[in-house]
């Protein structure tokens, strides 16, 4: 074989082995857009309704969701209004704080608060007292009978009666103690209760308007949805454009990998070269 039999031989295996190649990268290439073109067909949509809308970028991947005019100018306002009944809660937990103070005080000293009770009542009839026991003193001095064993008793009741008043009197102190321990007590729960209910008001705004944030998230899903059905029809599309892009380059290489053995055979038909003999050839 003469040495341009061989280079021709070498030179169609190379040039074979380069459409290969070549048909290769076109083979990945076509892989790569195939795959490229599942993702994008498998991306949530944008959609829309009544309630608002949710929109998905694909360039940055973000997907945001809006109310419609109305139903967010509600929302303004339930989120205007939830902080507004901030403002009442610490009254009414002063209040609270307050009452219950004053119930813990008077239950402290029940009948040191019964006490005082008692001598506000005192101080209110104590001149009376005493204006009828100088009455009577007086009366009985003037008749003769103020060391009489008869004026002596009348001083006695005088003073068993008054004694008796001081013991009622004693006993509604306490009683009235008793009475302003449940006041304070009942007076504390109001504020309690106006706490809770201003706390209320908020939570059920808050609630509302959590309620009305989540509206477009239907909208959301059913993106998402369509995106996710077509992306089995997106990945079937795929796989069979990468499989068609796979045979034709095996049917390239194929060719020109026929072709350059046609030209190895019609060059050496009975001989042929190791690639040290062909090495050699080139020196």
């Amino acid at each position: 074989m003469s040495f341009w039999d061989v280079a021709l031989n070498l030179g169609s295996q190379y040039y074979a082995g380069k459409k290969a190649e070549d048909a290769q990268e076109v083979s990945t290439e076509a892989q790569k857009q195939a795959a490229d073109l599942a993702y994008e067909r498998a991306l949530p949509w944008s959609t829309g309704g009544l309630f608002g809308a949710a929109a998905f970028d694909p360039r940055t991947r973000t997907a945001i969701q809006t109310l419609s005019p109305e139903l967010r100018k509600q929302y303004d306002t339930y989120m205007k209004r939830a902080g507004t009944h901030e403002q009442y809660i610490p009254d009414a937990r002063k209040d609270f704080e307050t009452q219950r103070g004053y119930a813990g005080e008077l239950e402290g000293d029940v009948y040191g608060a019964g006490k005082k009770f008692y001598e506000m009542q005192k101080a209110l009839y104590a001149p009376e007292q005493e204006k009828a026991r100088l009455s009577q003193e007086s009366r009985l001095l003037s008749q003769g009978r103020l060391g009489s064993t008869g004026g002596a008793g009348e001083i006695e009741a005088l003073r068993k009666a008054q004694e008796q008043v001081d013991l009622q009197a004693q006993y509604a102190g306490l009683d009235k103690a008793q009475q302003q321990i449940g006041m304070f007590r009942d007076r504390s729960k109001e504020g309690q209760a106006l706490e809770d209910v201003y706390r209320g008001r908020q939570a059920g705004d808050l609630a509302m308007v959590q309620s009305l944030g989540q509206l477009p998230s239907s909208y959301s899903a059913a993106g998402q949805g369509i995106g996710q059905g077509l992306s089995s029809i997106a990945q079937t599309a795929a796989s069979m454009q990468s499989t068609a892009a796979q045979q034709m380059a095996d049917t390239s290489a194929a060719k020109w990998g026929g072709l350059a053995k046609g030209i190895g055979q019609y060059t050496s038909p009975t001989q042929k070269y190791s690639l040290e003999e062909a090495k050699a050839l080139f020196k």
